[in-house]
Parts: C-alpha cells; sequence; structure tokens
C-alpha cells in the first residue's frame, strides 16, 4: 500500500510539469498558435506517428543529415527533403512544426517519424504512436525563406 502511495506523488510533480503551459515553437523558435496557421497549409493526411527510438542518434538520414533527436525534424516516405510540416495530435490538439529530413516510417500503417524533441512536444513519448494531422507549409510561407 505504502509503494503504491509514493509512486503516485512520484508522478505527480511529473504531471505538473507536463502540463504547465508549454508554448510550442517553430523551428526558429519563436512561438506559434493555431490562430495563426495560415488557410493556405492545406491538410495532406491523417494516420499514426511513432518517433526514431535512441539507437538512430548519430547516424545519417537518408539527407545526409546527422539524425539529433534535438532537433524538430521528421521522417516523410514523400515529402521532398527541406518541406516544413505542422504535425497535430489529433487527441490532444498539440502540434509541432518540424524539417523533412529522412525518408521513412517503415512500419505499416504509419504516415510519419518525428524526432524525440518532436515527439515530446505533442506528448507522444509515453504513448510512443498517436493519431495525428499532417499540414504541409507552402514553399512561400516566410519560414521557408529562413531556411
Amino acid at each position: 500500500m505504502t509503494e503504491r502511495f509514493s509512486r503516485f506523488f512520484r508522478i505527480i510533480p511529473c504531471l505538473c510539469f507536463l502540463s504547465s503551459g508549454c508554448k510550442t515553437l517553430d523551428p526558429f523558435g519563436r512561438a506559434l498558435t493555431l490562430k495563426n496557421v495560415p488557410k493556405d497549409w492545406a491538410l495532406s493526411e491523417r494516420g499514426l506517428a511513432s518517433f526514431y527510438g535512441p539507437s538512430f542518434a548519430g547516424r545519417r538520414t537518408a539527407s545526409g543529415e546527422v539524425y539529433d533527436h534535438d532537433r524538430l525534424t521528421a521522417a516523410h516516405p514523400t515529402f521532398p527533403f527541406g518541406t516544413l510540416l505542422l504535425v497535430r495530435r489529433v487527441a490532444t490538439g498539440r502540434y509541432v512544426v518540424v524539417r523533412v529530413n529522412d525518408r521513412g516510417p517503415f512500419v505499416e500503417g504509419r504516415i510519419i517519424d518525428l524526432s524525440r524533441a518532436a515527439a515530446a512536444k505533442i506528448g507522444l513519448l509515453a504513448a510512443g504512436v498517436g493519431r495525428v494531422e499532417v499540414f504541409e507549409i507552402p514553399a512561400h510561407h516566410a519560414l521557408i525563406s529562413h531556411l
């Protein structure tokens, strides 16, 4: 009984930290809100997202970059490298802007693999897999000109 009680109180600070108004940032560190998402960011697809495991850290991606789990990047089977995507988790409404730098996922039924940092932004770390909506940010958008 006391073990359950102490385990419960170890979880509470984590939950408070996770629920404290974390801002979603674009790849340049600026706060982004869903009210700011332009109308021309059309919904590209819906499906399951997962994230890279720790064994991929430091390995080269399909684009030639070294994978860094702290960057907001993703693997997608068809979008060109460098494409910016807004990925929104359906269950929570949380979202993140990522840059495509790899190919994948190679697991049937999944549409995108996120870096660990991107998965954390949308609350996907605990579940491992979650339903998302992916919006392509058009090439003429101001975010693209900063790359």
